[in-house]
């Protein structure tokens, strides 16, 4: 899987509307929209990939994160987990 170019992801950019970080909108594989910070990190265990139009996100347990990071591929993390605001948009379980 590549990475996605910075054209491929332009269409799913927006500005996150709490702390105005960089944020990519993407889509689990439930259908769930998910908020992920822009920049690839270190410890990042969220896979993106454009897929049929939409930007579709993977969460990876720790294990299978590690392993895609030493094979130098570049993971995101889901801004609900740097967002310093990010109670304010949690949504209960029903």
């Amino acid at each position: 899987m590549n990475t996605p170019t910075s054209a491929e992801l332009a269409p799913f950019r927006d500005t996150c509307k709490s702390c105005r970080a960089h944020i990519l909108w993407a889509t689990t594989e439930d259908g769930e929209r998910m908020p992920v910070d822009l920049k690839p990190s270190s410890n990042g265990n969220v896979m993106i990939a454009v897929q049929g139009g939409r930007l579709m996100a993977g969460v990876l347990g720790r294990a299978p994160a590690a392993r895609k990071r030493l094979l130098g591929v570049l993971l995101h993390v889901a801004h609900f987990a740097t967002c310093p605001k990010a109670n304010q948009h949690r949504r209960g379980k029903h």
